[in-house]
């Protein structure tokens, strides 16, 4: 039952992360679309009932997830699943990480909690060295955990050569996608200047 919620939590979770994936891609298109992409998205999310219901299934799945961790440990031998509690515990602590600062940047900082937040780390020595790292592994971690996911729920359907393939191509992506928002957020493709209350945070 507890797996049942906590794949049911996970798919609320992938809709928003899938959206936000979205509209951090439109950067390849400049600051100000991603902006415009990102206010037309927060006329959904962006409200007490939306956000709720998401905290509360980032928590639970969190907790969920540590919790299979721990029941299991021990009992993984095959690497799939060795990278499956690896990429959970990472994004555990990003999640973690990501929707504390998104909140104490909304509500102790004052500050619009867009992409400038975001990235405002990449432009600050030495914090860009934390940032950099920390947002690419969170991306690829993501199409890890995906893949690891697939290749379980899939282990009766799919034939095993075809099934690890696809599991690969699902990793690989993860990877190229998170390599080129990396590129975008430092500016391979577009100047980004960021506002000085932006920089100011890092100060």
């Amino acid at each position: 039952m507890l797996h049942k919620f906590h794949r049911f939590s996970a798919l609320i979770i992938g809709f928003f992360v899938f959206f936000h994936l979205i509209n951090h891609l439109f950067i390849l298109g400049g600051v100000q679309l991603h902006l415009d992409i990102m206010a037309s998205f927060r006329v959904i999310y962006r409200n007490l009932v939306a956000e709720t219901i998401l905290l509360v299934c980032v928590l639970f799945q969190i907790s969920s997830g540590l919790y299979f961790v721990w029941k299991r440990r021990g009992q993984r031998t095959e690497i799939l699943e060795k990278i499956q509690v690896l990429s959970g515990l990472y994004l555990a602590y990003f999640f973690i990480n990501h929707v504390g600062a998104v909140l104490f940047g909304r509500l102790a900082a004052q500050l619009d909690t867009n992409i400038y937040y975001g990235i405002a780390g990449f432009y600050t020595a030495p914090f860009h060295l934390y940032f950099i790292p920390y947002y690419f592994l969170a991306v690829v971690a993501l199409f890890v955990h995906i893949a690891s996911a697939f290749n379980w729920l899939s282990r009766n359907s799919i034939a095993n050569p075809l099934r690890i393939k696809l599991v690969y191509a699902i990793i690989s992506v993860g990877v190229i996608t998170s390599a080129i928002l990396i590129l975008a957020f430092n500016g391979a493709f577009h100047e980004i200047v960021i506002p000085q209350e932006y920089r100011e945070f890092y100060q």
